[in-house]
């Protein structure tokens, strides 16, 4: 059985329409930036939604305010890189005591204000996750599936529930964007995250990042050498309920 024809599910570059969540500034950027890319530039409207203000991400001698703000800068200029004109901040605290309902309740109203074809977040499952702000995160954008088909949200007709999720850096992937016309873009925008990647680790990540890419063109596109994908867990809003086969599937 095609259960993923079954459900409606397409590929994540044919959307017209794509809401991009991360918990700081730069997940986005390091786990579908070249999706965002590409979609942009298909003329699909890609709005990017941050929910910390990424404060504490850094070991030093620098002030949590100030790192605020220059998150704040080198966001804008990551997301110039990658062609995308529409971004939220929801302003929680980096590391906060915000909670997962905290950010369900913000997110819902820009759903169904944009009503994207997907929504794109980081995975929440992925074994070894232990950054509380990614499990928040990803947590609250699938738990969105539910609070949408539900009457706690009320909606005028035709009611709205996302068709599709995509979560980054899954430990389970199913299928994968080639992103190789825009892996520059993805990588000019990683680097504008200074405060994070410039460092004499970031040579050695972006090689892994880039075997990755190689790895998942290899996987899911049968693709040539050379080419660069982006993986992702895709599913549907009935996969997030219910489904003990979803993470097989």
């Amino acid at each position: 059985m095609d259960v993923r024809a079954l459900l409606g599910l397409k590929a994540l570059d044919d959307v017209r329409s794509a809401l991009f969540v991360q918990p700081h500034p730069d997940d986005n950027e390091v786990g579908a930036g070249g999706t965002m890319a590409k979609l942009a530039a298909q003329g699909c409207r890609v709005v990017a939604v941050t929910v910390t203000d990424g404060r504490y991400g850094a070991v030093g001698p620098v002030q949590p305010a100030d790192l605020a703000r220059r998150r704040q800068e080198e966001l804008a200029a990551a997301c110039a890189a990658l062609g995308i004109r529409e971004h939220i901040e929801f302003g929680f605290e980096d590391l906060g005591s915000y909670t997962e309902m905290d950010v369900i309740e913000k997110l819902v109203p820009v759903l169904l204000d944009i009503r994207p074809e997907v929504v794109v977040t980081v995975d929440p499952w992925t074994p070894y996750e232990a950054h509380p702000d990614h499990v928040k995160t990803g947590r609250a954008v699938a738990a969105c599936a539910i609070r949408l088909a539900s009457l706690t949200v009320p909606q005028t007709l035709p009611a709205y529930v996302p068709p599709m999720f995509a979560f980054y850096a899954s430990a389970y992937p199913n299928t994968a964007v080639d992103v190789t016309d825009h892996w520059h873009a993805k990588i000019r925008a990683i680097e504008a995250h200074a405060s994070q990647f410039g460092t004499r680790e970031w040579p050695m990540l972006k090689a892994y990042l880039e075997h990755q890419a190689r790895a998942a063109a290899e996987r899911f596109l049968d693709a040539p050498d050379g080419r660069l994908a982006e993986s992702f867990k895709l599913l549907s809003p009935r996969q997030l309920h219910f489904f003990p086969d979803a993470m097989t599937s």
